[in-house]
């Protein structure tokens, strides 16, 4: 309820009833009427303001926090993916080096074979008698 004149809000706001039976002030209050003065009716306003921003500001929050949970989501499939391609590069290390042992191995019988003299096994021939 907005009061005109300074010295109406100084009674009916800001003054105590000398006899003390009712105030205006918690009456008004209590019926959910905010009595403004041309001083007060601007700080009132601000503060709807800031009110209003405020519930803006709580509604940006549930669409940022739900933002971050579909990010976690993806986030996660990501890392499942990440350590999966993590264990195909293990197992194809794995068999990369149990193969670069078998050609050692093979090249090591290659040169021990080229190394070793070479027994042909050449039957022999019967002798002839000249005569």
């Amino acid at each position: 309820m907005y009061i005109p004149a300074v010295n109406v809000d100084y009674e009916t706001i800001v003054k105590d009833d000398p006899l003390g039976d009712k105030n205006l002030s918690p009456y008004a209050l209590g019926k959910r009427v905010i009595p403004a003065s041309p001083r007060s009716f601007y700080a009132y306003l601000q503060a709807i303001v800031l009110g209003l921003k405020g519930m803006k500001i709580d509604e940006r929050a549930k669409e940022i926090i739900q933002y971050l949970g579909r990010l976690q989501g993806d986030f996660g499939g990501f890392r499942e993916d990440f350590d999966l391609l993590g264990k195909h590069l293990t197992q194809a290390q794995s068999s990369y080096q149990g193969a670069e042992k078998r050609l050692e191995q093979f090249g090591q019988k290659l040169v021990s074979a080229d190394a070793e003299p070479f027994e042909r096994s050449v039957p022999a021939s019967p002798e002839r008698k000249i005569g």
